[in-house]
């Protein structure tokens, strides 16, 4: 799988995937190299491995620099609240 697939993926399945290459054994690095990126690249849209837990964080909120709506966006909202969700 390359960066870009594992990024046009729902967050299930990223995490699903991400989840299944940590069960067979691979580590983040291999995980990285296999996606063709590394952990600035991968954080980039909001995917982080945490140590202490041994697994990839899938942040809920991914920042500004991915196009990938996180589904807290609104339409018509620039600082002011109740605007409408983009569906």
């Amino acid at each position: 799988m390359t960066l870009d697939e594992l990024v046009e993926k729902e967050t299930k399945e990223q995490s699903d995937w991400l989840a299944e290459q940590v069960a067979a054994g691979k580590t983040p690095d291999d995980i990285y190299a296999e996606l063709g990126t590394d952990k600035a690249g991968l954080g980039k849209f909001g995917i982080f491995w945490v140590p202490p837990k041994k697994a990839f964080m899938i942040k809920p909120m991914r920042g500004y620099q991915t196009t990938k709506l996180s589904g807290n966006e609104k339409a018509n909202d620039a600082g002011i609240q109740g605007g409408n969700a983009i569906k």
